[in-house]
């Protein structure tokens, strides 16, 4: 059923709740998320809008499938009412097409949805019950669990309490579509900045607590978060080096002089699909350091960030290519020893002692199920 849900949503004085989904080329993907969006139950009116970038692959015909399926109701709804909306063309980047997005929202919460993430079932309902029993807070973030691209369960991450700028002082600490914002967010801070292309939302949270934005946890799973091997934030991207790097100058006063040089290389090289721990580090100009305030600050995060780095490709490649693995994991233990006993350290042991990645996952799921139980989930 899609009907004008902002006039009976005031008629009524019922919340309307705007999700907004940037999508390209994700057609394995994007039914599972738009399903997540329309299929929440509440007394709430829901306005969904997907911006796709011009997209060839058929994702477009999956969103517009479900226009059909709403609009001549052959699907039921469980909340008062859907506003389905999208819109298929060129546009300057995700930042652009998810401001785009914000602009056309006219409810009163705004949710922000990957087209490869999946909403928890409940999820708007934990999120209207938070913002009525605390009207001050203007932010609410919940849990997220991690799946892979087979929707296989690989993870689990708790918000943190009372979260305050210094969180975020090493990375962003928070996961976007585990997020919903009151619309005043956005008239009072405004939009996510559209020169940063990856870190936009890390940008935005800061920008938020700057201007004491109140957040609020809760302690619900809101979101399936799918990490894949192929997505803009995986591997060692240098454009999301080097806009992490600028956002935490601007807000931390890191000593801008460090940058400059390496402006060369994120530039030659952020166009590209995926970038080798190797290449990307082999780039990095030995006169980073040179401001002395800033080197053993520096010195450390670099070995810090490579060990890391190689424990995470070592996982990656633990069922492809043996050789591979024992190589990346012998970079990371070389670059930050301690990364043996990490959570990552871990998972690199365990999958390479069962070898066969279906035995591993089946022996996970397992867990998983059983831990998932235990915790109510």
């Amino acid at each position: 059923m899609v009907i004008n849900g902002t006039s009976l949503a005031m008629k009524y004085k019922i919340p309307k709740i705007s999700v907004v989904t940037i999508s390209y080329n994700h057609v394995n993907f994007i039914e599972d998320a738009i399903k997540s969006v329309i299929f929440q139950k509440g007394d709430f009116y829901l306005e969904y809008i997907i911006i796709d970038g011009g997209s060839t692959d058929g994702s477009l015909d999956i969103i517009k499938k479900y226009y059909y399926l709403l609009s001549t109701k052959k699907i039921p709804i469980q909340c008062f009412g859907i506003d389905y909306k999208y819109i298929s063309e060129k546009d300057n980047g995700p930042t652009f097409a998810l401001n785009k997005g914000l602009k056309m929202v006219t409810g009163e919460i705004i949710g922000i949805l990957n087209s490869d993430d999946i909403y928890v079932e409940g999820t708007f309902q934990h999120v209207i019950k938070a913002f009525q029993s605390n009207s001050e807070v203007e932010i609410v973030y919940g849990d997220v669990v991690f799946i892979d691209e087979k929707k296989r369960i690989i993870g689990l991450k708790k918000g943190k309490k009372n979260l305050s700028i210094k969180d975020f002082k090493n990375d962003n600490a928070l996961v976007q579509p585990e997020v919903f914002i009151k619309a005043t967010v956005l008239n009072k801070i405004g939009d996510f900045d559209e020169s940063f292309a990856y870190a936009n939302d890390y940008e935005f949270w800061l920008r938020a607590l700057k201007n004491n934005i109140k957040f609020l946890y809760i302690p619900e799973k809101f979101v399936y978060f799918r990490k894949r091997t192929d997505a803009r934030s995986s591997g060692i991207y240098p454009k999301i080096i080097w806009e992490t790097l600028l956002i935490q100058c601007k807000y931390f006063n890191l000593p801008k002089t460090l940058l400059k040089n390496i402006e060369e290389y994120i530039l030659c090289h952020s166009e590209k699909p995926y970038i080798s721990p190797q290449e990307s580090f082999n780039i990095i100009k030995k006169d980073l350091l040179q401001d002395v305030n800033g080197i053993l600050l520096i010195k450390r995060n670099i070995r810090k960030v490579k060990g890391y780095v190689y424990i995470k490709e070592a996982i990656i490649f633990s069922f492809r290519n043996k050789k591979y693995a024992i190589k990346f994991f012998l970079n990371a233990v070389s670059y930050y020893p301690l990364i043996i006993f990490s959570k990552n350290g871990i998972i690199f042991f365990v999958r390479m002692f069962f070898q066969r990645e279906k035995i591993y996952y089946r022996v996970k799921n397992l867990l998983w199920d059983k831990l998932l139980r235990n915790i109510g989930f």
